[in-house]
């Protein structure tokens, strides 16, 4: 995917502003990239945070449903991103305990101030990403990002949006371009509308969660709980009031999630093949379901990492089927 986009790279959209590497303090929505096929859309914002904005199916009378709560057009704060369309986790997912990555002796406090106060998420969610290749129902996003104090190692990563008929394909890759080992993860982080009435279902090796909404980080296990359905309230996962869990992949390397919407007509089943955990996201009265493919424990990057060498590249796949 790397080489492909880069020989196909188009001159039709502005570069950023901003310096390369430099995280800027406001994202602004855009002219989007629009995408179609068959009753399916789809509009993604390079530059905020290389986001799809929208995902949405248009009926025989010409209103659209949403399967993601869409991006709205104002602009908002890059540490204080709207609950809203799908982004890209990178070089890791999630939060480093005390937003601090220990490799090899070393330290690295992995917060770029003012721009963000915590390391949640990583970079790619905060910078504006270039567009290097559309269609009418494809385009490739880059990230090039020089090694700076906060992650000192440089890397380029690829994100790729394809729409079909059925539903939608993100492809998400990082090259590690630094001369030594980079630990990397990757992650992809859409929220769902998850109204009342609306059911989850999937399958796990098991449910971690955390001893409070204080603590992001899974402690409690629950093993072998196979089939898992949830029903949404509104908002919310349990009735103990914990919005998070994170869910071990089945052994067979592969997990499937399906939301059914209030009368069964709609859902979205999300599916890959290289994650080894999701965390399952819901806070109570937000009427939102995040279902988050990632390569690594949550709060566990110093260990549960792959350490990159330079030139290879790490992938993460996330397909959406929509009905």
């Amino acid at each position: 995917m790397t080489s492909q986009g880069a020989d196909n790279a188009t001159s039709a959209r502005p570069l950023p502003t901003h310096p390369h590497g430099a995280t800027p303090l406001t994202l602004t929505p855009g002219k989007p990239v629009r995408l179609s096929a068959g009753s399916l859309i789809a509009e993604v914002q390079p530059g905020c945070g290389g986001r799809l904005a929208r995902l949405a199916r248009r009926d025989t009378r010409g209103d659209l449903f949403d399967y993601l709560v869409p991006l709205g057009n104002e602009p908002f704060a890059s540490d204080e991103w709207p609950k809203a369309g799908a982004f890209p986790m990178l070089p890791y997912t999630n939060q480093l305990r005390d937003d601090t990555l220990h490799w090899q002796g070393r330290d690295i406090v992995a917060r770029e101030a003012p721009a963000a106060s915590s390391s949640l998420h990583g970079w790619g969610l905060r910078r504006t990403w270039e567009v290097v290749d559309e269609s009418a129902h494809c385009c490739v996003l880059q990230l090039d990002s020089p090694a700076q104090p906060e992650w000192p190692w440089h890397y380029q990563a690829y994100l790729s949006i394809s729409l079909d008929a059925q539903g939608v394909d993100m492809q998400l890759s990082l090259t590690n371009l630094s001369a030594g080992e980079m630990p990397a993860g990757l992650g992809l982080h859409p929220y769902f509308r998850w109204p009342a009435g609306a059911r989850l279902t999937f399958e796990a090796e098991s449910i971690w969660r955390s001893p409070s909404e204080d603590v992001r980080w899974p402690s409690e296990q629950r093993i072998h709980v196979g089939a898992i359905e949830v029903v949404s309230v509104g908002g919310g996962l349990d009735s103990e009031g914990r919005s998070t869990w994170f869910a071990e992949v089945p052994e067979a390397g592969r997990f499937d999630a399906r939301i059914d919407y209030a009368g069964g007509l709609r859902s979205a089943t999300v599916r890959s093949d290289d994650a080894s955990w999701l965390v399952v996201h819901s806070p109570a009265g937000r009427p939102y379901l995040c279902l988050e493919p990632s390569t690594h424990r949550v709060g566990d990057f110093d260990h549960d990492h792959v350490a990159v060498p330079h030139g290879e590249t790490l992938n993460l796949s996330m397909r959406i089927d929509l009905a």
